[in-house]
């Protein structure tokens, strides 16, 4: 899997490229904060406003999937243009696509069956990802089904291994990363008020609200880039798989 994540940082326009991605991935993440922090009751979203985030979420959706097989096809990080949202009108790849609109709306206006929503998305992961790599050679939808003749139980079980470990490390990392940041940003007001506990602590307590808020945006922005570059990796060690 090192393999795929080298893939991703390595080549020309590689900053670029990685900066336009994290743009498209903080503007999900920001909107997908303000949900959750809906359902902690520290902000209200409307009706209206959950099918807007719920349009966004499809059309993100409906970007990575020919994202993803762009990425497979060319194996190293692509340029974002029309090209990955051409690709998905592909028959392979838009029956792919239109298994996560079902599954984004169950997360948007029935969050008690998240979970549920979730299994069915870890479940059905290899098998489309298995359509993307086959399809991603020659970009035919007659290929889609290549690699479903080398894969059998074993192999699928490993990925959905592979995949719950990769969601698993994205949050790991997003936590660790907010709590390096809140953890700087309280020693520089230690040293601005030259450790006086009192202050400081009616600082944090007079700003609780805002300090959640704000570790909630950060978490959602670096959430929603971890899981798509942890996506990405995994596709890349799907297709590998395949090949050796």
């Amino acid at each position: 899997m090192f393999e795929g994540f080298r893939k991703l940082y390595a080549g020309e326009k590689v900053f670029s490229r990685q900066l336009a991605l994290f743009s498209i991935c903080g503007i999900v993440g920001l909107f997908n904060a303000l949900v959750s922090l809906d359902k902690l009751a520290l902000a209200e979203v409307t009706l209206i406003q959950k099918c807007a985030f719920l349009f966004l979420w499809i059309l993100f959706a409906f970007f990575l999937t020919g994202y993803e097989t762009l990425f497979l096809h060319e194996r190293h990080i692509p340029e974002i243009d029309m090209n990955s949202l051409k690709l998905v009108l592909s028959k392979t790849l838009l029956f792919v696509f239109l298994f996560s609109i079902p599954l984004g709306i169950i997360a948007m206006f029935f969050p008690k069956y998240t979970s549920v929503a979730f299994f069915i998305e870890i479940c059905l992961s290899v098998p489309l990802t298995m359509l993307q790599a086959g399809f991603s050679y020659q970009f035919q939808d007659c290929d889609a089904g290549m690699l479903f003749v080398k894969f059998g139980i074993k192999e699928y079980f490993m990925f959905i291994f592979k995949r719950l470990w990769i969601i698993i490390l994205s949050y790991l990392s997003t936590y660790i990363l907010v709590f390096m940041i809140f953890f700087i940003a309280g020693l520089v007001i230690a040293l601005m008020y030259r450790g006086d506990l009192t202050s400081i602590g009616f600082i944090i307590s007079a700003n609780q609200t805002l300090i959640t808020k704000l570790s909630n945006f950060i978490a959602g922005i670096f959430l929603m880039y971890f899981l798509t570059i942890g996506t990405l990796v995994w596709d890349y060690d799907v297709i590998k798989t395949y090949e050796k």
